[in-house]
């Protein structure tokens, strides 16, 4: 890759990487306001999907930085 597309990557998962904090951040909440278990149990999936998600994108963002 250039250096320009090297710079690109970087910064469209810095981009990825700040949306998911923010999505993880919002579901985190609504799971503690979850009005009955099964609601919870549901947001707690979604959430620990965006972590997956976000540690994923932080991992790539590490790798391309390094390069």
């Amino acid at each position: 890759m250039t250096v320009d597309a090297d710079t690109n990557e970087a910064e469209q998962l810095r981009g990825a990487c700040d949306v998911l904090e923010i999505l993880r951040e919002e579901f985190a909440q609504w799971t503690d306001e979850g009005q009955d278990e099964s609601q919870r149990e549901a947001l707690e999936s979604v959430l620990a999907h965006i972590e997956s998600m976000e540690d994923e994108y932080r991992r790539r963002l590490a790798t391309a930085e390094a390069e």
